[in-house]
């Protein structure tokens, strides 16, 4: 994912602003799909260890 910078008095156009917001859109679902792995390869390893100490 690339970084944009922007300088005071810098403004977007609305077809630039849009295409901002889809690519903004596509990573934000990209990231909660990574999260959702993450979160269930910690509730396994947290099942794992539960188990462990008992």
């Amino acid at each position: 994912m690339g970084f944009i910078k922007f300088t005071k008095g810098t403004s977007l156009s609305d077809k630039d602003r849009k295409a901002l917001q889809k690519l903004l859109a596509a990573e934000k679902k990209k990231l909660q799909a990574a999260l959702k792995d993450v979160d269930a390869s910690m509730a396994v390893l947290g099942g794992k260890k539960a188990k462990k100490k008992k």
